[in-house]
């Protein structure tokens, strides 16, 4: 176990931390090996980063907001599914250009599952038509997905 001490931020008036002086004092316990003490508080400092707006992107976005059934099992099994689509909101974000990279899915489905096309099959080719505003962005999608390459096998 290594402990560090984080004395690089100031003090607030309203911070409840151990404070003494301009510093505040704080301590980590970790099992994290091979990690500098500055890559270990960064670490831990990201692990909350927005957790607040993940919670309610779940809750108004992927219907978490109120369970369905007065069954405790029938709730969970409800929740877990809202938790996967989210995860899976969360993975295709990361595939999307970087306009959509901190968005909510209200917005990515606004603007981009909202786009009218029109999928022309002749032959043996498949032709998405849509207005010119839209061709690059949707171009940018569609060579991301190509490029994805899962990390499990």
């Amino acid at each position: 176990m290594d402990l560090g001490v984080d004395i690089n931020n100031a003090i607030n008036d309203s911070d409840q931390s151990l404070a003494i002086g301009e510093y505040v004092y704080r301590a980590i316990a970790t099992n994290l090996e091979g990690l500098t003490d500055s890559e270990i508080i960064h670490f831990y400092n990201q692990r909350g980063e927005d957790s607040e707006n993940r919670i309610k992107e779940l809750k108004n976005d992927f219907g978490a907001r109120q369970m369905p059934c007065a069954d405790f099992n029938a709730n969970a099994l409800y929740f877990d599914i809202c938790s996967l689509s989210y995860n899976l909101f969360a993975l295709m974000r990361q595939l999307l250009p970087l306009e959509f990279a901190n968005k909510r899915a209200k917005y990515v489905r606004h603007r981009l599952y909202a786009i009218a096309t029109k999928v022309v099959q002749h032959g043996r080719q498949v032709t998405v038509k849509c207005r010119a505003q839209y061709y690059d962005l949707l171009n940018q999608v569609l060579n991301s997905i190509k490029a994805f390459r899962p990390v499990l096998t």
